[in-house]
């Protein structure tokens, strides 16, 4: 929980790093809604305490074996603690806000750390969602639709951080989707989507800060050319897009098995 808490922490104090306004404004906007996940985390900790019950996932999963429903309410507060880090509809403001804070942060701290951070913590609930079907039924709807939206909302953008902060919001959504059915081969699909976006949405953010840095815009319509003009990045960027949906790369095997696992549950 600590740990959890730090992370909104470092986060508010990057996204506001510059104080301009509009840094200062989407850093007070992450760090409220943040706050309100670990709210609900504190609170599903409190409602295992008072009740008596096991303070550990693992203790929780054993406990559950006995088929008491009084867990339903402390995985519900747990998981919406999990979708408001993972920036799930309509908690995903704060992700789009925190494009303002400088390219290395974005790559480490909003693509691959903080918001993994949520969908981790959704793996380790994972064989809950399978017990209690109406936890499980609440995450993918959340992650479904989040999924859906998110990723039309990447394709109107001309702004390239905004692009890749709405793609990661809809693979996350994928990922929130995949758990939330709770059967291994869902998890299995959601652990490999988490491990193979971290590396290639890292390298994209990376990748187009450092061309915003030699041509003074991130809007994609200024980025013509750019095999002539810069074309070691260039390779670079194309083998992170590659990553996200082209064959063999791991991003098109996980989300294969996304697909199979919805299918056969």
């Amino acid at each position: 929980f600590c740990g959890w808490e730090i992370t909104t922490v470092c986060s508010f104090l990057m996204i506001g790093y510059t104080r301009t306004p509009e840094a200062i404004k989407n850093a007070f906007t992450q760090i409220i809604l943040n706050m309100l996940g670990g709210i609900a985390f504190l609170a599903g900790l409190m409602y295992l305490h008072v009740n008596g019950m096991p303070l550990t996932i693992s203790g929780m999963i054993e406990l559950s074996g006995a088929g008491t429903a009084l867990l339903v309410m402390p995985v519900i507060l747990l998981s919406l603690a999990a979708l408001t880090k993972a920036a799930q509809m309509p908690f995903h403001t704060w992700l789009l806000g925190a494009m303002v804070a400088p390219t290395p942060t974005s790559a480490l701290l909003h693509s691959s750390t903080m918001v993994k951070a949520g969908v981790f913590l959704m793996v380790k609930l994972s064989p809950l969602y399978a017990i209690y079907p109406v936890t499980g039924f609440m995450v993918t709807s959340v992650g479904a639709i989040t999924f859906l939206l998110a990723a039309l909302m990447a394709i109107s953008q001309s702004n390239a951080k905004r692009v890749l902060a709405y793609s990661t919001i809809s693979n996350l959504g994928l990922i929130s989707a995949c758990l939330g059915v709770g059967a291994p081969e869902a998890v299995w699909a959601a652990i490999f989507l988490i491990l193979f976006h971290t590396v290639a949405k890292s390298l994209l953010f990376l990748c187009v800060g450092t061309a915003e840095h030699h041509i003074g815009s991130r809007n994609i319509e200024d980025m013509d050319g750019m095999f002539s003009r810069m074309p070691h990045l260039t390779r670079l960027m194309m083998l992170g897009i590659m990553g996200m949906f082209v064959a063999p790369f791991g991003m098109l095997v996980s989300k294969w098995g996304a697909l199979v696992a919805f299918a056969q549950t």
